[in-house]
């Protein structure tokens, strides 16, 4: 598979961090947005909320612009169980961390992984690695910010941690705003990881609500001349203008790719990437 020049040469200049998406923890077997919603919804029905809002919530879940808006009234109808639910779902010891993660995990150098996942799949990557990272969420800018300047690897639960704390995972617009707003330092830190480092996006999609709230927020240090950032992401229904668009708006080169045989190339990307980079020390 081609790998943009660009992206090496970004690598290789050792400012380098790695978001994890949606689709990485999807490929390990956990639910997809739709699927996640429909699991709430049914839920939400054993507690009786009717037909009528059954079906009307399952026509939004069908709709990526939606996403949030579903999750938000479905955080209110469930209260206490959501977080229950997202521990049992999202915190599944049967689940494993894909190979080709464990292989960029194993045999990349980089400062940091980032990711909107709830789940403990990059964790059992780097557990497979015998990597022990510091992992943080939203509520640690301070530790963030003393791995970042020490130079330490971290994981960064972006949007919290299914197993340490599911009642603070961030499921919902109204969610990112209250920690953006609420804390200046870490805004502050995100903005300093995305304008000082190249990032790979793998697993990432441009109907992922998670990541466009994120970029959404930042999205001011990317008219400030950030550093390139590459995202690989599946050809189906992606059109020229969007890669023009996430190109000019964010800084992100998107590297598209067939996801036919089980997204087979995203395997094939990672094993070509490796072989073409300096490798770790």
């Amino acid at each position: 598979m081609n790998i943009p020049k660009k992206l090496i040469d970004a690598y290789n200049k050792g400012s380098f961090g790695i978001f994890i998406g949606a689709g990485v923890s999807q490929s390990a077997g956990l639910p997809s947005w739709n699927k996640l919603l429909n699991e709430l919804i049914d839920l939400a029905v054993d507690i009786n909320i009717g037909d009528e809002k059954e079906r009307e919530l399952r026509l939004l879940a069908k709709i990526p612009s939606k996403y949030l808006l579903v999750a938000e009234e479905l955080k209110e109808i469930l209260s206490s169980d959501m977080p229950k639910f997202i521990t049992k779902r999202f915190n599944d010891k049967s689940i494993d961390s894909p190979e080709y993660l464990d292989r960029l995990i194993k045999e990349l150098s980089y400062r940091f992984v980032i990711t909107t996942n709830y789940d403990n799949v990059i964790e059992k990557a780097f557990v497979k690695a015998s990597i022990v990272p510091n992992e943080l969420t939203y509520r640690d800018p301070s530790s963030i910010n003393y791995n970042f300047i020490n130079e330490e690897v971290f994981i960064l639960k972006a949007h919290g941690d299914a197993k340490r704390a599911p009642e603070d995972i961030v499921i919902t617009e109204k969610d990112y705003r209250r920690i953006i707003y609420n804390s200046y330092g870490y805004k502050s830190i995100l903005e300093a990881l995305f304008s000082t480092n190249h990032l790979l996006f793998l697993g990432a999609s441009l109907n992922d609500p998670e990541l466009i709230l994120l970029l959404g927020y930042i999205h001011n240090i990317f008219q400030g001349g950030s550093p390139d950032h590459f995202a690989l992401m599946s050809n189906k229904d992606l059109t020229q203008t969007e890669i023009n668009r996430w190109r000019k708006d964010f800084n992100i080169n998107i590297i598209p790719y067939d996801p036919k045989d089980n997204h087979k190339e995203v395997a094939v990307f990672v094993n070509d990437f490796i072989k073409r980079v300096e490798k770790k020390s």
